[in-house]
């Protein structure tokens, strides 16, 4: 059973060694990546996101997997909690480094990762399963998330909620709309998009661009595992907040979805949630709050690392 994972696990981590070489080589530039990053959020991710939903839900469905966002949003409350456990008890002086350190406990990796993982093991149900549950990650990271890295003096400010309108929530909302709206008329997306040439072909490309997402999301994850430096694995709070977020935050999202959700039909798709490794995206939202750019980078390092051992050991038991 772990070698089966393991590989699986594997394949998903080898297709982030293209991106890691064109950056390691300079066949494109480090500074490119953001650019990378911004077409992949802007235009992929939302296609992939509207084409999962609308294709593999109904209205119904939606309204009947209420606990995937639910789970999700749980999780990173608890999560947050323990890292206020954690920075308090240890009384870290230094600012940047404390809130980078809540903010790793907080978020991990809760989308491409995992999508690109569940594409291996399930069917597109799962995966569309999967970017629903994001819709509470989301709410988490743009307001939570964001008060913690901008906690500086200022702390968390009303125009930080703009940031729920960003390019991926979007997308959710409109997919419920569209559902909401076939639901109405009682059809299926099928049926609608048959109805005309022109809106079979359209529908037809976004799903087309919507595929692309998972392998251009990993390059660019391999690109930025590329900027990472070893010296910057040195320091133990790296180690530390690595042990959590691989070992006991799991351990306890595990146990706290197997009490609130453990009949739901997409509990596996809310536990591989809880093993994920620390958010590539840390780094970027590091660099733009002034955070400790070392731990940040140090602990996607590192915990990448691990996971690829962590993962499948977990699913082992999981799945």
């Amino acid at each position: 059973m772990f070698p089966t994972l393991f590989y699986n696990v594997l394949s998903v981590f080898l297709m982030m060694l293209p991106g890691f070489l064109v950056i390691k080589k300079g066949i494109i530039k480090e500074s490119s990546l953001k650019d990378f990053s911004q077409v992949i959020v802007k235009v992929f991710y939302p296609c992939l996101i509207f084409a999962s939903i609308s294709s593999n839900f109904t209205i119904q469905d939606i309204i009947n997997s209420w606990q995937l966002p639910v789970s999700v949003f749980i999780f990173f409350i608890v999560t947050y909690c323990i890292g206020l456990i954690y920075t308090g008890f240890f009384k870290e002086q230094d600012l940047n480094r404390r809130k980078s350190i809540l903010y790793q406990f907080t978020v991990n990796n809760y989308s491409f990762l995992p999508l690109a993982i569940i594409a291996k093991l399930y069917d597109e149900q799962h995966m569309a399963a999967l970017i629903f549950s994001t819709l509470g990650a989301e709410i988490i990271v743009w307001t939570l998330g964001m008060y913690i890295l901008s906690n500086n003096g200022g702390g968390f400010k009303l125009k930080n909620l703009k940031n729920l309108l960003s390019p991926p929530l979007m997308g959710v909302y409109f997919s419920l709309m569209v559902l909401w709206v076939l639901h109405l008329f009682d059809m299926t997306i099928d049926s609608f998009t048959n109805q005309h040439i022109a809106l079979n072909y359209l529908y037809s490309t976004i799903t087309q661009i919507g595929k692309a997402c998972i392998p251009l999301s990993l390059l660019m994850v391999g690109g930025r595992m590329a900027t990472n430096k070893t010296a910057d694995i040195k320091h133990k709070d790296i180690w530390i907040v690595t042990f959590f977020r691989l070992l006991i935050l799991p351990l306890v999202g595990i146990l706290l979805f197997k009490f609130l959700f453990g009949d739901h039909p997409f509990i596996n798709v809310m536990l591989i949630v809880t093993v994920m490794p620390q958010s590539i995206a840390s780094m970027v939202f590091g660099e733009l709050y002034g955070a400790d750019q070392k731990l940040m980078s140090g602990t996607v390092l590192i915990s990448h690392l691990i996971a690829l051992v962590s993962i499948p050991l977990f699913l082992m038991f999981l799945i």
